[in-house]
């Protein structure tokens, strides 16, 4: 059944189609709306299409802790944020390590007919940083990237190992930048951390990890994405590669773009993160990051967790956000805090897009996939009991309200508005 979209506004910059207001979408595909009779009809107006987000890290933690997720149930989550594509994380139980885990993912992405699902493998056996799995064997299974999940290498040469390897078969691979022997601590060792005697993390495990795998990108070639930076200079480093053209490309998280070290003040577990909130300083060079393009993607690092993980004493808890659900609404947020909305857009739809080798995707263009989002921007999404979907209540945004009220949502031409509650769409007006 083809669909025509007037009288909407087109946001999709560097599209052609960018400032448009009518768009039609047939077999999966956009396309000209004149060339479409006897089509459904939507009216629009005082509303914005928006290109489906992508999100490049998630857990949707099936198989194996459905007590904090599903991939039906986080799927859907990220449709309500306006996420059509979710990269998912292999951090699960067990991991993703075979070819036989990245199908059960698929399978089961398939069944529940929300989102795509792009799923990830691990680049070592059980993700513990010593023997390599079979990398090529899982790509051929369906994966987009190899990646560590929150661990690091065991040592350096398993690291060098590893790159040479993914570098002889094309493989990228995601890797969160961590230094094994600096790893650990609930906050970023800084004033707020001190004062509430918590135990810290160093942004030195950050920083010479990037400093160390670059050099490894260096000499082996190898394509390398990083994962949720949270330092400055992490930025700068990240920065200096690129102008010597190595193929390195990074992503920071919601999470470290909206709050600085100063939220946990009041120890609420929330902000407990496997990556600890930097310094004010170092959120706005993330920030500053994205607007120059340093910067190519930003993630919603979604953890979904089950109540009983997050009420223990801050350092005890289970680190991790679940945020999927509050994307298009925390894109707005940063647009009214000096992180203009086009800039974190392009890091949610063609930025990602390409890194993954999915060019049709990202864009509202004739021939382009028909992923997207039908949004009142000035409209209020309400993240209260009755509305909110992941399993993870976990998140600053629940009991909350933010803006972006979405009325309708589809993936590859399908309509996928029913599968949440995220809004009545009146298609008489």
């Amino acid at each position: 059944m083809s669909l025509v979209i007037e009288h909407v506004q087109i946001y999709s910059p560097g599209s052609s189609l960018h400032g448009d207001t009518s768009i039609g979408i047939d077999a999966g595909q956009f396309v000209d709306p004149a060339q479409l009779s006897n089509s459904v009809v939507i009216d629009g107006r005082g509303w914005t299409l928006l290109p489906g987000l992508i999100d490049m890290r998630v857990n949707l933690r099936e198989p194996g802790l459905e007590h904090k997720g599903t991939i039906a149930s986080e799927t859907r989550a990220a449709l309500a944020g306006g996420v059509t594509t979710v990269v998912a994380t292999p951090n699960t139980d067990p991991v993703i390590d075979t070819p036989a885990d990245v199908r059960l993912v698929l399978e089961r992405a398939q069944r529940a007919e929300t989102c795509r699902v792009l799923p990830t493998g691990l680049i070592t056996q059980g993700g513990d940083g010593h023997l390599l799995a079979e990398m090529m064997s899982l790509m051929e299974a369906g994966t987009v990237a190899l990646s560590q999940g929150d661990a690091p290498f065991a040592s350096t040469a398993i690291a060098l190992n590893a790159l040479k390897y993914a570098a002889s078969l094309d493989i990228p691979l995601i890797l969160d930048p961590t230094l094994a022997d600096l790893r650990g601590g609930c906050a970023h060792s800084g004033r707020v951390a001190t004062g509430l005697g918590l135990s810290t993390n160093s942004p030195l495990s950050e920083t010479l990890a990037v400093r160390l795998l670059l050099e490894l990108v260096e000499v082996t070639r190898c394509r390398v994405h990083f994962s949720r930076l949270t330092t400055a200079r992490a930025v700068q480093y990240i920065a200096n590669a690129k102008k010597r053209d190595l193929p390195v490309s990074c992503d920071v998280s919601l999470a470290h773009l909206l709050f600085d070290e100063t939220a946990i003040a009041n120890l609420n577990p929330n902000f407990h993160l496997t990556r600890p909130l930097r310094t004010r300083h170092d959120r706005d060079a993330l920030r500053q990051g994205v607007i120059e393009g340093v910067i190519d993607a930003i993630v919603s690092d979604h953890a979904p967790h089950e109540p009983g993980a997050k009420l223990a004493p801050f350092p005890e808890t289970e680190p991790g956000m679940s945020m999927v659900e509050c994307t298009l609404s925390a894109l707005y947020a940063l647009d009214h805090d000096g992180l203009p909305f086009a800039h974190s857009l392009r890091a949610m739809t063609t930025s990602p897009a390409h890194l993954l080798g999915l060019d049709w995707l990202g864009q509202i263009e004739v021939g382009y996939t028909a992923d997207c989002v039908l949004v009142d921007p000035t409209g209020q999404r309400v993240f209260d009991h009755a509305h909110w979907i992941s399993e993870g209540e976990n998140s600053p945004y629940f009991q909350g309200v933010g803006m972006g009220q979405i009325h309708g949502i589809w993936v590859e031409g399908n309509d996928r508005t029913d599968r949440v509650s995220i809004g009545i769409r009146d298609d008489s007006r």
